[in-house]
C-alpha cells in the first residue's frame, strides 16, 4: 500500500464533513485507482466505517459463531445498542457456543474450542 489504511481513513472523513457525499466518493475512488491502492479498498473503507461508528457512539462487534441461527442474533443484537454495528459470521471451528469482539480489544470467548484449549493445557 502507497499510503496507511489511518491516513486515507482521516482524509476521507475530513472530506465528507467538507462536501457532498457524492463528490468526495467519487474523488476517493480515483485517489485509490491512481495511488494503486485500490485493491485494498475494502479494507480502507471497513476502516472509515469503523470510524464514523465509533464517532456516533457505537461500538464495532464481530461475533463468531459455530451455526447460524436467527434466535441467535436476535438474543445477541438485544444486548447492544442501535449506535452499534454488529457483524455477524459463522465459524465451524468454534464447534459450539459463541465468540464475540468489540472494538477489536475485548473479547468474549464462550466457544466449545476455547473451554478445550484451557483444559487440555
Amino acid at each position: 500500500m502507497k499510503y496507511f489504511v489511518n491516513n486515507y481513513v482521516q482524509a476521507f472523513t475530513q472530506a465528507v464533513r467538507r462536501s457532498s457525499h457524492e463528490e468526495v466518493i467519487g474523488s476517493f475512488v480515483k485517489l485509490l485507482k491512481k495511488t494503486g491502492d485500490i485493491k485494498h479498498s475494502k479494507k480502507i473503507l471497513e476502516a472509515v466505517h469503523k470510524k464514523l461508528v465509533n464517532e456516533k457512539g457505537g461500538k464495532w462487534v464481530n461475533v463468531e459463531v459455530a451455526r447460524e441461527s436467527a434466535l441467535k442474533k436476535e438474543k445477541i443484537k438485544h444486548n447492544f445498542s442501535e449506535k452499534d454495528h454488529i457483524d455477524f459470521k459463522v465459524n465451524p471451528e468454534l464447534v459450539a457456543g459463541v465468540r464475540i469482539t468489540i472494538n477489536g480489544e475485548s473479547e468474549l470467548n464462550n466457544s466449545l474450542q476455547n473451554k478445550l484449549n484451557k483444559l487440555f493445557k
